[in-house]
């Protein structure tokens, strides 16, 4: 495959020169300012609260339970894939980890095997969508009320409440007045982030989720990175597991952590992860998890009761999702009526030629930084790439002329 091509199909990770004007609208740093506005918002309406000892950090606690999901969820929306089980598995690890900690196992064998059976789950599940060609939806749904059904059967209506201690001082202390929770997150994130962006897997997660026939072709082994995502998303919801134990106060019921799932894929979108697969970056969902948390914290202390929290943030959500692409929706019309007359001919041929223009100021600034010539043929060959530069300007210049004598001949007839 040739660079181009990977180039094409990790679009989000294209390198080129910082421009501070498209920096500052970025979708990450639009987030940027909705934290800010909600923080904003927090201290002007309770601001002896929110200045109060210890008041952000709890807010960030509250929703940390959350953030090992959404980690994992952004690979498998990123395959073009959901999982609407985490929720079970989650609840099904901590269960597996209350278990054996009544039965006398020593507690850090616990913790593993908590964890592990949660990716086991993930197997499963992945076994079913990458290997029997399922589709997701359909076996992250069945398997949710297969593990939720696990769980209750055994469980009934008892609640476990025999966990390790540090699962509570894990989710409710603070290191250097910052929470621990966060401080875990944030290190789970870099892992996520370096996978993602800087390595061949995560490479391999944009092809995919852009055409998972293309990759197949490509050599990519589809199955096995679909299962390895399902795994992986297993051994996150048994690491969340941990978070949401602990911030239950050490206790876990068959009736707990439902819709868990749906609040992951949630802040995913709002990040800025495609479900369609194959667009997005990691730092979005970090953000928006942020977002989220301050967001639910702020509505409950302005006394909007939980049913209309939840109205009030999918409306929230439903608007962060339409934005960008009413947003470039929008200025293609603008810029298709004002500068190319509306007509779609004159727009592609504009649009190419300033594609071929782009290449050429690229092979310019290349030249520059080359060393191997001397700046006698740099001066040459810069000489020639601006005729060329040029040359093309002003063909564009001539058919678009052209194309708009024709529109209007034609409007005279």
């Amino acid at each position: 495959m040739s660079s181009n091509t990977k180039g094409s199909a990790v679009s989000p990770e294209i390198m080129g020169k910082f421009v501070l004007s498209k920096f500052l609208v970025k979708w990450e740093m639009i987030l940027v300012y909705l934290l800010i506005l909600i923080n904003v918002v927090l201290m002007l309406t309770k601001s002896n609260l929110y200045f109060a000892p210890g008041t952000i950090q709890s807010i960030i606690q509250s929703g940390m339970d959350l953030s090992p999901l959404v980690l994992g969820m952004i690979f498998v929306l990123m395959l073009g894939d959901i999982d609407v089980s985490v929720a079970a598995i989650m609840i099904m690890s901590a269960m597996a980890t209350g278990m054996t900690m009544d039965a006398g196992l020593p507690m850090l064998l616990c913790v593993v095997l908590g964890v592990l059976s949660g990716g086991l789950c993930g197997a499963f599940n992945g076994f079913l969508v990458a290997y029997l060609n399922m589709p997701s939806v359909i076996v992250t749904i069945s398997t949710s009320m297969l593990f939720r059904g696990i769980v209750k059967i055994i469980l009934d209506v008892n609640v476990l409440k025999n966990f390790p201690d540090f699962y509570i001082k894990l989710s409710w202390s603070n290191i250097i007045g910052i929470p621990a929770a966060l401080i875990l997150f944030l290190l789970l994130s870099v892992i996520f982030i370096i996978v993602l962006h800087k390595t061949t897997f995560g490479r391999k997660l944009y092809i995919i989720g852009n055409n998972s026939t293309c990759a197949s072709y490509s050599g990519i082994n589809v199955k096995k990175v679909k299962l390895t995502v399902f795994i992986l998303m297993g051994l996150m919801a048994g690491v969340a597991s941990i978070f949401f134990v602990g911030r239950m106060g050490g206790g876990v019921s068959s009736t707990m952590g439902t819709g868990y799932e749906l609040d992951a894929i949630a802040i995913c979108v709002l990040g800025g992860i495609s479900t369609n697969g194959g667009r997005g970056k990691i730092y979005g969902p970090i953000i928006a998890t942020l977002i989220m948390t301050f967001l639910s914290y702020t509505l409950g202390l302005m006394g909007v009761d939980a049913n209309s929290r939840k109205i009030l943030i999918g409306f929230i959500l439903i608007i962060a999702v339409l934005i960008p692409n009413i947003n470039k929706k929008l200025f293609d019309n603008i810029k298709l009526k004002l500068v190319y007359a509306n007509n779609k001919n004159i727009e592609a041929l504009n649009v190419r030629s300033a594609e071929e223009v782009k290449v050429l100021l690229n092979l310019i600034a290349e030249t520059k930084k080359d060393n191997s010539f001397s700046e006698a043929d740099k001066k040459t060959k810069i000489k020639k790439y601006n005729e060329k530069i040029l040359s093309i300007r002003t063909k564009s210049k001539e058919h678009t002329a052209v194309l708009k004598s024709e529109m209007k001949a034609g409007k005279k007839k």
